[in-house]
């Protein structure tokens, strides 16, 4: 094998050798194949070289450093050595820039999302924390949770985790459902506004819908219930049943506004949700009648004591205050 200059060679792979470059290069590669095949290898290492999104840099051009003074180095009487050092080399090339195609594929996981997530965490008495998700999706997300999701929705489902409360207003999509697990449950929509919280006093999972349609499914994908609007389901972890109830899920809904917002409901559904939200424990005298309904408002950055005397001037009671128990009785 002649030698040649390699420059012009890879003048001609980006199309800017002059037309005597050219002409001389052709000549060379005629005079042999042995000749052809180091053009086409060398053709072959800058074309891989390109591919910077999956190979390393500085890597790949030493092993064309390395692979050139090998071929340099070659007499024509041991084209069959040279055939096979090429190929070691060509291999270290390809094992270069396999490694780090191999590395980006595992960044993705069995739901098709990207691995690389982003996590949420809203610490115990923070202001609700808004998220916008790539597809358009906004997530409000309470004090005291956790919420992950990929930076891109890439596959057929939008899978997201959720261990805390948060409102959700997805962003249609008929082809890419959008999947939130929480806990031991995932709920399926397509389009569609509700709110979910798995933090609740008696540790069950409250889904309750605002517009739309949403599926509760178990963590296997198994279809437990169908929601409609001003419905909630509560999933009871160690029953494992599921009871659908009608509500005014603005009742639900609210505190990502800063308010806890309690209309026409009665004593036992306002101190359910006290105990959901800061904790404690509420217990009523057994002689107070539930049928009366009160209009009862708080917002989030209020402490349990104070919303016990507010709630005093609103409901004909009494209450006392031991550690993490409230007991109330009638006036």
């Amino acid at each position: 094998m002649l030698s040649f200059n390699e420059e012009i060679i890879i003048k001609y792979i980006e199309n800017s050798c002059t037309s005597e470059e050219l002409e001389s290069l052709l000549e060379w590669i005629l005079l042999s194949d042995e000749n052809k095949i180091h053009f086409l290898t060398i053709k072959k290492i800058y074309n891989l070289k390109k591919i910077n999104h999956y190979s390393q840099p500085l890597q790949v051009e030493n092993a064309l450093i390395k692979f050139n003074q090998q071929i340099d180095n070659t007499q024509k009487e041991q084209r069959r050595k040279y055939i096979l050092r090429y190929s070691k080399y060509a291999a270290l090339v390809i094992l270069f820039i396999g490694i780090p195609f191999i590395f980006w594929l595992t960044k993705f996981n069995i739901s098709g999302n990207l691995t690389e997530l982003y996590t949420v965490n809203v610490s115990k008495n923070s202001p609700v924390k808004v998220v916008l998700l790539s597809d358009g999706t906004k997530v409000w997300i309470n004090s005291g949770s956790t919420f992950q999701y990929p930076a891109h929705f890439i596959k057929k489902e939008r899978n997201v985790k959720l261990k805390g409360e948060a409102y959700f207003e997805v962003k249609s999509d008929t082809l890419h459902p959008f999947i939130v697990q929480a806990d031991e449950l995932k709920v399926r929509v397509y389009g569609t506004t509700f709110n979910i919280n798995t933090d609740t006093y008696d540790r069950s999972i409250k889904t309750t819908l605002v517009s739309g349609c949403v599926a509760i499914q178990s963590i296997y994908g198994k279809n437990l219930a169908i929601l409609h609007p001003d419905q909630m389901a509560t999933y009871n972890n160690q029953t494992k049943n599921i009871e659908i109830d009608r509500v005014n899920s603005s009742l639900y809904t609210s505190w990502r506004l800063g308010l806890i917002l309690l209309e026409t409901a009665t004593l036992k559904e306002i101190t359910n949700k006290l105990q959901e939200f800061y904790q404690v424990n509420i217990i009523i005298n057994r002689g107070f009648k539930f049928d009366k309904k009160y209009n009862f408002v708080f917002r989030n950055n209020q402490s349990i004591d104070q919303v016990m005397e507010m709630l005093k001037f609103v409901t004909p009671i009494t209450y006392k205050k031991f550690d993490n128990t409230i007991y109330i009785n009638l006036k």
